[in-house]
Order: structure tokens, then sequence, then C-alpha cells
């Protein structure tokens, strides 16, 4: 796991406040985001979601999209906020989202058998906790430069699989 500076200050926030565990969680409304399904189309691996009826019937890059690792990038994101209650802290939903992207990387690990590698991240930048996934190809740019964590200003965790 790679976390950038600006992570590490909200981890160690939200170690120390206490206040932030006095909400109840409905965990029948988080099923499916806590464990997903994970399904491949077109040599991509894609996020079980609401939009998956949306899919064409193969990939085709365009000025925005330019492969599937941008494709994966794009399709494979949850915010995480949206699922809770306007009452909810975003530091409380930041560490359910860091328990949410181990969980993730086990089921993706057990689906896949490691027969492909997965970038998962997790970005927050106070407010909005984003989990999301790809999978790491050779002959392709990644979505995310790893090497230049420090200059992105939202907070990072990586998960490498």
């Amino acid at each position: 796991m790679k976390t950038n500076a600006k992570m590490k200050q909200y981890i160690d926030t939200v170690k120390t406040n206490s206040m932030m565990n006095n909400f109840t969680i409905d965990f029948t409304a988080l099923e499916s985001i806590i464990f997903p399904s994970f399904f491949e189309w077109d040599d991509c691996v894609l996020l079980s979601q609401l939009k998956g009826s949306e899919l064409p019937t193969h990939f085709s890059p365009n000025q925005f999209v330019t492969d599937r690792t941008a494709f994966e990038a794009d399709y494979n994101h949850i915010h995480l906020n949206d699922t809770f209650g306007e009452g909810v802290h975003p530091d409380s939903i930041l560490n359910i989202g860091i328990k949410i992207l181990g969980v993730w990387e086990a089921i993706l690990y057990k689906q896949f058998n490691g027969r492909r590698k997965f970038m998962l991240i997790l970005s927050y930048d106070g407010e909005d906790v984003i989990l999301r996934f790809y999978t790491v190809r050779e002959n392709e740019v990644p979505w995310l430069d790893t090497s230049k964590l420090e200059l992105y200003m939202d907070g990072l965790m990586l998960i490498e699989t």
C-alpha cells in the first residue's frame, strides 16, 4: 500500500477522532459496494453497477477515453459519500472506504486468481471519498502516475495487487 503525505495526514486525523464513530450504518444498502461483483467485458474488468446496461457491444477508444485502462478507471469508480446521509462525517466515510478497498483487493485477487494485476485507488479531499480500480496493463499508460503521488492535491491511497 502506498499513500501520499496528504492521505497520511487524513489517516492520522481519523485515528485521533473518537467522535466519528457515532452513527449507524445500514449494511444492506452498502452490500453491493462492500462485496461487489466484478465481470469481464471486452478485455476489461468492470464493477457491477446500475450503469452496466449502458455498455456498448465492444470497447472503442475516443478523445476522452483513449484506452481500456482509462475506460476502467472511469467506469469503476464510486463516490462513497453518495451512499451515506448528511449526518455522517467525511472522515468516517474515509475510514469505511479504507476497509472497503481491502475487501475489493481480496475479491479481485480471488476471482482473477492472480491472473491480472490491479491498481486500487482511494482518493479523499477532506469531503469526498472516491474508490476506483483498473487493470494494470504493460502496453497502456497507467491512469495514475504512482511516481508523482505528492503532486496530487487529494489524499491518495493505492493498493497494487
